[in-house]
């Protein structure tokens, strides 16, 4: 495939294969809510037995998730998803011809590992399409893929109750071959063949024992979810868990990096906020749906037609809240949306007409409509740029948690069968959900800033941040390596990122001689006692850390000095930028940052430090220099903050 060309803006093309690969979980993870019972009839199965067809596919997709999305961030979307597409026709062959139940739930596994790249591998080419374009892709193109999933996960119920009218529970499965067979070609002749970043690709290895631990962790914690009888299970989750994040803390490339996630608080609640939101959502999808048919007395078909307003109203309600990214006030509202769809269910009983079932599905359409937008929209500017593909997988297999969980609640409190009283105990414990969901994000202020930086680039047009620039500087290989912060380069990489996204020209400032030396007197005490073959060209000390390696157009300065200015050309490189903002980062505090935010400030620079983007051997100068000496020339704020707007 020919690409276009950086300047060019997103490639629109990629939105066919992306979409196809994101719907292909939700509406197996919707379809089977209407197929339950026909299944259960069929093999002569059991609730409790049926209910291995969502917790296999779940167990499968929550595990296969992140540990595609790393695999993608390594090596790119297209050969994982071309083979997780192929998986997902093969299920679905298999589920059509199943001769008993345990095939069946072998299909959705099956249906569970192949639908795993296609989320990552679309957040994956969103951030790469903005990193080759250099800037942030359309909101429309966040927003397709968020309507896409949510239309097909609203639309499941009713598709595959007309489905099975028309030919039995197989053609749940059916489905599955005719979007395989567009997602394989549309792939193959679309999608790039090679995405990964520069840096970030296999010579970094797989994190093989992470992963397993990661597996084993979650499979036992789904399974106690499943199943709250075996009181050894939490045990197990405990011992692994710790085994985990000890290993993960230890090793040099982590599957998950939990030191960043430590450090990245407003992305664990936003995986807080999708576990809330997605425990109410599949409760209705579930609870609700085999109350319509066991308590209400409507068959599939009917149950799945009540829901069509959920349907139209998160459709309508996706496409006018996407037009901006701003996340709080889609997630407040959604909050509030749940809480009065929650106290609705309540009113039900046997005789509710037919209309009031309509009423509470439009209701439910409003959270639907915003939170999972909104969710996905906090990952995508929240997370690490190089941890795109794993990060968008965890934010899905905290849904999954969230969905095992709903499950587990309806099994419990349906245990007697999905009549009325059943459906009202059920929907206090959702209520229950949605006021911590509430609590949860009125709590997190730093939410108003998320997704604010690219509305505004989006409203003042191209020419937005032309006088700005970010200067990384001093980020070499022989510098780096006396960096004990290992969130360091992960954390500074996020503003790099930020930058480019908000069309900030990034400038890599590094320190670089010609051999022996003749720029350097030797009475410098600084730089006189240097070894002759140390920076200079082709010494690996001096090459840019590959966790912020420059683009091919960005600039890169070479200066003489501890001071960006000093004997490089940035002055004439700001000058002819038109750059009067200079937003600083580098190591060491007490010596690039400090010597060129002195002279920038002499020569009548706007100026802003990025803390936590600086680094120092001594901690103590680190923080008296940010907190007392460059606030008096300088605005200082810290990388997670400004890279939610970056000005």
């Amino acid at each position: 495939m020919i690409r276009p060309r950086r300047g060019e803006g997103f490639d629109r093309r990629l939105l066919a294969p992306m979409i196809i690969g994101s719907i292909l979980n939700p509406v197996n993870s919707s379809i089977i809510s209407v197929a339950l019972v026909p299944i259960g009839v069929a093999f002569g199965a059991s609730p409790s037995e049926t209910a291995w067809l969502i917790s296999g596919l779940y167990l499968a997709t929550a595990i296969g998730q992140p540990v595609v999305g790393r695999l993608i961030d390594l090596y790119g979307p297209r050969r994982l998803y071309l083979i997780g597409t192929a998986l997902t026709g093969l299920a679905g062959v298999i589920g059509m011809f199943a001769p008993n139940l345990a095939v069946l739930v072998a299909a959705r596994v099956i249906l569970g590992l192949g639908t795993c790249a296609g989320y990552p591998s679309a957040m994956y080419l969103i951030r790469s399409e903005a990193r080759r374009t250099g800037r942030d892709s359309p909101a429309g193109v966040l927003t397709a893929i968020s309507v896409a999933t949510q239309t097909i996960a609203v639309i499941g119920p009713s598709l595959g109750g007309v489905l099975i009218g028309v030919g039995g529970w197989h053609t749940t499965f059916a489905v599955n071959l005719p979007l395989a067979a567009a997602g394989l070609v549309l792939g193959a002749l679309r999608l790039p063949k090679s995405t990964a970043t520069p840096g970030s690709g296999g010579e970094r290895g797989l994190d093989l024992p992470g992963m397993g631990l990661f597996g084993v962790t979650l499979v036992t914690l789904l399974l106690f979810l499943m199943n709250p009888g075996r009181w050894y299970l939490p045990a197990v989750v405990v011992v692994a868990g710790a085994a985990f994040a000890g290993w993960e803390l230890r090793t040099a490339s982590p599957f998950i990096d939990l030191r960043l996630l430590r450090g990245n608080l407003p992305l664990v609640l936003t995986y807080v906020r999708a576990l809330l939101a997605y425990v109410v959502a599949y409760s209705v999808l579930f609870g609700y749906t085999q109350w319509m048919e066991e308590g209400r007395g409507l068959s599939a078909a009917q149950a799945g037609m009540a829901q069509l307003p959920l349907f139209g109203v998160a459709i309508v309600v996706s496409v006018v809240a996407g037009r901006h990214q701003e996340v709080r006030g889609k997630l407040m509202t959604g909050a509030l949306g749940q809480i009065a769809a929650c106290v609705l269910l309540l009113t039900l009983g046997p005789g509710s007409p037919f209309w009031l079932l309509l009423v509470v599905a439009a209701v439910f359409g409003v959270p639907q409509g915003l939170n999972n937008l909104a969710l996905q929209n906090s990952v995508y500017h929240q997370a690490d740029p190089e941890r795109i593909g794993s990060s968008s997988g965890l934010l899905r297999t905290f849904g999954y948690l969230g969905a095992i969980t709903a499950s587990a609640a309806g099994g419990a409190f349906l245990a007697q069968g999905a009549d009325t009283a059943g459906l009202h105990h059920l929907s206090w414990f959702m209520l229950g959900t949605a006021i911590v969901f509430l609590v949860v994000t009125a709590a997190d202020r730093r939410l108003g800033r998320v997704g604010a930086a690219v509305n505004s680039t989006i409203e003042r047009g191209s020419s937005n941040m032309s006088n700005t620039a970010l200067l990384v500087m001093d980020v070499q290989q022989g510098i780096v390596s006396m960096v004990k912060d290992e969130g360091y380069v992960p954390r500074l990489a996020k503003a790099v990122e930020a930058a480019r996204g908000a069309g900030i020209p990034v400038i890599h400032v590094v320190l670089g001689f010609r051999p022996g030396h003749p720029e350097s007197a030797s009475r410098n005490k600084t730089f006189g006692a240097l070894p002759p073959g140390v920076f200079v060209e082709g010494d690996a000390s001096a090459a840019i850390h590959p966790g912020v390696e420059p683009l091919k157009e960005e600039t890169v300065v070479t200066k003489k000095r501890v001071s960006a200015f000093t004997g490089s050309d940035l002055s004439l490189v700001l000058r002819s930028g038109d750059i009067d903002h200079l937003v600083l980062t580098g190591v060491a505090t007490s010596g690039v940052v400090l010597s060129t935010l002195r002279e920038a400030a002499d020569l009548d620079y706007q100026l802003t430090v990025l803390s936590d983007g600086c680094y120092d051997p001594d901690p103590e100068v680190h923080e008296v220099l940010v907190g007392k000496v460059f606030v008096r020339q300088a605005e200082v704020t810290t990388v997670e903050d400004w890279s939610a707007a970056p000005n």
